[in-house]
């Protein structure tokens, strides 16, 4: 005789197939691949698994779906309702066991692979499928007749739950083992990576579950404390790289591990202090302590990469730049030094090649060029070392360029990091010189700034005197979004010539500009506008080096493009700490990037840290950045003939040779202004040849 079986529809996911009168939801979707989320493994307990019956006629699959064609919520059931707040019609698919056709819907958050949209500078949509799962179990007490160990208890626990049969305890793990199961007679959680390593054990039940996806810039460390059940991110922390101490750039701090017997160390310890510190000031801010984060994702540069790990970096020095370790790397915190959980598991992302790093795999990740059918995407991440990918489905090129760390504020004589009093924003009126300039943390351009905020500095006076008037927010600095508008507004104006230089006879026309000898200097900000009661200027010197900069990025992706066959680009995002503050007019009034319509120009803000996020709360994104770092073409800039000319040709404004017809209604304005200054400087040449 033919046993009966009803038929089991789970939407969305399309899946269906046949379950045996009696079987519960939960197995007969686990049976069809569906991925409901249980960490109880079918104890009532942690109430996940919440699906809803979806009820009427469905002529396409035959059958007639109704609530009744589920066992009715038993004791077990309605205590967990009630103590989860299941909504009315929803049911748990560990208890409603089939007895007849039904359509269930799973909704998003009972999912195992879920999906978050989360809108920054871009909307991005995350899986969230990670590496680290929950698990819970009830074990029975020992009896005198058997030999088996806790652990044992557990494991068949475990494999007889959820199917896992080759799950490792940490050392750690077990000795923790016997007091969990103490204080909570015998109810225990489990935290288990991928399924094979079991790294934590709790008494009773939790549903908590903590990662970090940590970008490890030159010069700046970005890091999302994330809910890795949720995928919700809890608070974003960054700091300045320690071992900017030792170097600003990369080339710096290989030079200082060559250079000393135990640089390495020095290295490898302070950017471990540095993670450290950002890990404990995330979990502080939400109540946490370090060791309630379970992984951490890592990436970064080349370099970065070798001293996270304390490998040494000096093969990355020299041709053929070879790197230690190219794959992915698995490692437990307490081998690599992070202050989480002991037997905690770190990634970090492979590398592409020498000079490309896991950082820019994972903007791969995030901006996904590859999966672009038909337009050229350029996607520039905008750091210390600027990293670059240009492509299509058919194929994407990386290199890098050696851009140094003017555009995050280092080798700037007012430089600073993007934080409070930061001037961000600058304009130039183009006939009197006068700036506008905008602070982060100050909503108000500072023309718009009550008139008591202009008085002299004295703070003392102040505090006195306006108490209770509005508080303004003053200038500090300039970070790296605020060089590259100053610069770019200088050379709009025509301030400055397209080579960079001060035009002659700018202090006649204003009391900003301060020459000195063949330099000189442009204020920004007055004594009066400053928090420290001195002018924010802009030096000869910081142009030279947003020059020096912007060559290198734009040398590096004409190199791409030329190596692709192509003169110009559909798309250009720019990545980077401060790439949602870029403002596209100003990269192209630069010459940082190639010439294209503004509006084709998009921000995507810290996509090296979206990457190493959507590792984080993804396992298949891990496998899937793999596969993408091979099959990547690798441009090695250093080896590159036409690198030079290209950077060589890149160092005026806007460019020395390639046009730039776009700019054409963004100079328009200013055009009589730059006409007269151009004249001056023509003359003032002139003269200088006449004297010699």
């Amino acid at each position: 005789m033919t046993q009966q079986r009803y038929k089991v529809i789970f939407q969305p996911a399309g899946r269906q197939g046949w379950a045996l009168p009696g079987q519960t939801l939960l197995d007969v979707a686990r049976e069809l691949g569906v991925y409901i989320e249980s960490i109880c493994g079918g104890h009532q307990t942690c109430g996940q698994c919440r699906v809803e019956v979806v009820e009427g006629d469905f002529p396409t699959f035959g059958i007639h779906s109704s609530a009744q064609h589920l066992s009715p919520p038993d004791e077990g059931e309605q205590a967990c309702a009630e103590r989860c707040g299941l909504k009315p019609g929803q049911r748990l698919a560990c208890s409603a066991r089939v007895q007849g056709d039904v359509v269930i819907h799973v909704p998003e958050e009972s999912r195992l692979k879920r999906q978050v949209v989360r809108k920054d500078a871009t909307t991005r949509t995350f899986r969230v499928h990670p590496a680290l799962r929950l698990a819970y179990v009830e074990v029975a007490p020992p009896r005198l007749e058997e030999r088996e160990g806790e652990w044992e208890r557990v494991a068949r626990e475990l494999a007889q739950r959820f199917g896992y049969t080759a799950v490792a305890p940490e050392l750690d793990l077990l000795r923790d083992l016997p007091a969990a199961l103490r204080q909570g007679e015998r109810h225990i959680t489990l935290t288990l990576w991928q399924e094979r390593r079991g790294i934590r054990v709790r008494a009773g039940f939790h549903d908590d579950l903590y990662g970090m996806a940590i970008d490890v810039g030159t010069t700046t460390v970005a890091g999302h404390l994330v809910h890795l059940r949720t995928g919700h991110i809890l608070t974003t922390v960054s700091a300045m790289n320690p071992q900017i101490t030792y170097g600003e750039d990369i080339m710096s701090r290989i030079s200082y591990v060559m250079q000393h017997p135990d640089g390495l160390t020095r290295l490898h310890r302070a950017i471990l202090d540095g993670l450290n510190d950002l890990i404990r000031e995330a979990t502080d801010r939400v109540g946490l302590s370090p060791e309630d984060v379970s992984e951490v994702v890592l990436v970064g540069n080349t370099v970065m990469h070798h001293l996270l790990l304390g490998l040494d970096p000096t093969s990355l020095g020299a041709a053929p730049f070879t790197l230690v370790r190219q794959d992915a790397v698995d490692v437990r915190a307490r081998d690599m030094g992070l202050d989480i959980l002991p037997g905690g598991n770190v990634h970090i992302l492979p590398c592409i090649a020498g000079h490309v790093g896991a950082d820019n795999v994972a903007v791969l990740l995030a901006e996904a060029p590859h999966r672009v059918e038909g337009e050229i995407h350029l996607v520039i991440d905008v750091g210390t070392n600027g990293e670059i990918l240009l492509g299509n489905r058919e194929s994407v090129y990386a290199a890098s360029s050696p851009t140094g760390p003017a555009f995050e504020g280092a080798q700037i004589r007012h430089g600073m990091r993007a934080a409070t009093g930061a001037i961000e924003r600058v304009r130039v009126d183009p006939q009197t010189l006068d700036v506008r300039f905008k602070v982060i943390g100050e909503e108000r351009w500072n023309n718009e700034w009550p008139e008591d905020a202009l008085d002299a500095f004295d703070p003392a006076a102040r505090s006195r005197r306006h108490r209770h008037r509005p508080r303004v927010v003053k200038a500090r600095g300039i970070c790296g979004s605020g060089i590259i508008e100053a610069v770019a507004e200088l050379w709009r104006v025509g301030a400055i010539d397209d080579s960079g230089r001060f035009v002659p006879g700018l202090e006649e026309e204003t009391p900003r500009f301060l020459p000195e000898g063949t330099k000189g200097a442009f204020v920004l900000a007055w004594p009066h506008e400053s928090a420290t009661g001195e002018p924010i200027l802009i030096h000869s010197d910081d142009i030279r080096a947003v020059q020096l900069a912007k060559a290198a990025l734009y040398a590096g992706a004409k190199l791409l493009m030329n190596r692709r066959g192509i003169t110009s680009v559909d798309i250009i995002k720019l990545a980077g700490g401060f790439g949602t503050t870029i403002d596209p007019v100003h990269a192209l009034l630069l010459g940082m990037i190639p010439d294209a319509d503004p509006a084709r120009v998009r921000a995507v803000g810290n996509a090296a840290g979206d990457g190493a996020l959507m590792a984080l709360l993804d396992r298949e994104v891990r496998e899937e950045a793999r596969r993408l770092a091979r099959w990547v073409t690798y441009v090695e800039t250093a080896l590159e003939p036409a690198f030079q000319e290209e950077f060589v040709a890149a160092i005026p404004f806007p460019h020395a040779r390639d046009p730039f017809p776009h700019l054409a209604p963004f100079l328009e304005a200013a055009e009589p202004w730059r006409s007269q200054r151009r004249a001056r400087a023509q003359n003032a040449r002139r003269r200088r040849r006449r004297r010699k």
